[in-house]
């Protein structure tokens, strides 16, 4: 069993502060509970730096506990700064990304890969393009109401359209969110040509963290978290930590991956994305890092039957740990009545991969990093449904397929 265990998380592209990230990490360990059984703690407030801000938390069943200290690495500050840009200056970068993405092919290889991400990539811009559209409407309906013709028509009409898609823009930029997707791509464009050394730094400073973690060796296991974009940047971290220390894995503490609602095609599949795709084939190729990917179909904001690392689509799960990638139904972990309520809410449901299940599953965010089972274990197919009785006790491998009485495996 894993008594204490280091959580490393860094999210995707989300301006997350300390205090809120802890705020939700508390709510779906109160769900987590509710669920499985047991009993969970995360007292205290984040011990926060630039670089990374972490908290203890502790959970235990019957005949097991399990101490975790969890860490978020930080670039939050890095996104703000992306957000306070003005409008023009955005939209000018997002129609640069939208041409580099066409003309490098990458945009094509997005809807061979997944085309429900090459839908949300052109979400952004679909909307700007009604906008537009409605703004030459009200234009060329002034002018039809008025009769203006000529030069004075055309400048009306222009002024019209322009008011009308500035206010649509304005009122609706944060609220679908267009603008923080265009940041996102902005954000991915320049980070894959190299534009972003202070990203490529705050990385950096990643590894060194992770490194000397794993110095320490006082933990059982590590698990490094990477959630959306964060994945690609878990990659690159993991990779640089184990050039900076080739005997990373060899500490005492097992180095553990977990990818979930990854998007690391997103930079491995454009075409100046080689430091990502290098690092994917590192952190595969060194058998004592333990990764594991988690794919869901209705979870369109990520590659669904997608490798990472070969870049080509699969057919199923995959056990080979390079990564072991693993499908899951976002309807188990929810319950079906919540997942129809969410099942268009988009980023709802992407997020549902770091909070707590409202019903045990095979995957589960919570089990995985606070649970005693180590990561091979609670990552295989079956997960921890049948390891664990109603009352949160562990359950002995071989009584494992005979449930308790009064167990339920969906329990609430």
């Amino acid at each position: 069993m894993i008594a204490r265990r280091h959580v490393f998380h860094i999210g995707g592209y989300d301006p997350i502060s300390p205090e809120t990230q802890l705020e939700r990490f508390r709510k779906s360990l109160g769900t987590f509970q509710k669920t499985w059984g047991v009993t969970v703690t995360a007292p205290g407030t984040p011990d926060a730096r630039e670089v990374s801000a972490s908290w203890p938390a502790q959970a235990s069943g019957p005949n097991w506990q399990t101490d975790i200290t969890y860490e978020m690495l930080r670039w939050d500050d890095l996104i703000n700064e992306d957000h306070s840009r003005g409008m023009l200056s955005r939209l000018g970068a997002a129609f640069v990304t939208l041409g580099n993405w066409i003309v490098t092919g990458t945009l094509f290889r997005f809807f061979y890969s997944s085309w429900k991400y090459a839908g949300f990539f052109l979400f952004s811009y679909l909307w700007i393009a009604a906008f537009a559209a409605a703004g030459a409407a009200v234009g060329y309906g002034l002018i039809w109401l008025f009769g203006m013709s000529g030069a004075t028509a055309w400048i009306a009409g222009v002024i019209a359209a322009a008011a009308v898609f500035t206010a649509l823009l304005h009122h609706y930029g944060w609220r679908k969110p267009i603008n923080h997707v265009f940041d996102d791509w902005i954000f991915s464009r320049q980070y894959v040509y190299g534009q972003r050394p202070r990203m490529k730094a705050r990385v950096d400073e990643f590894a060194k963290t992770l490194v000397a973690r794993a110095q320490k060796a006082d933990v059982d296991e590590i698990v490094i978290v990477g959630h959306c974009l964060g994945a690609a940047l878990v990659m690159e971290t993991v990779a640089r930590a184990l050039k900076l220390d080739p005997d990373l894995t060899k500490h005492g503490p097992t180095i553990c991956v977990l990818t979930v609602s990854a998007t690391i095609p997103k930079f491995a599949l454009h075409p100046a994305g080689t430091s990502v795709r290098e690092a994917s084939k590192l952190v595969a190729d060194t058998p004592a890092v333990r990764w594991a990917e988690y794919h869901a179909r209705d979870d369109v904001i990520s590659f669904y039957r997608f490798d990472p690392v070969t870049l080509k689509r699969v057919s199923r799960e995959r056990s080979d740990g390079r990564p072991n990638i693993r499908r899951i139904q976002m309807h188990d972990m929810m319950g079906m009545e919540q997942f129809k309520r969410y099942r268009f809410s988009f980023m709802r449901i992407h997020y549902q991969m770091v909070m707590g299940n409202q019903q045990r599953a095979p995957y589960d965010y919570c089990m995985i990093l606070c649970g005693p089972l180590p990561f091979d274990e609670i990552t295989a197919v079956g997960g921890g449904v049948t390891r664990f009785g109603a009352d949160g006790a562990l359950l002995a491998p071989d009584a494992s397929s005979q449930p308790q009485a009064g167990a339920s495996v969906n329990a609430a």
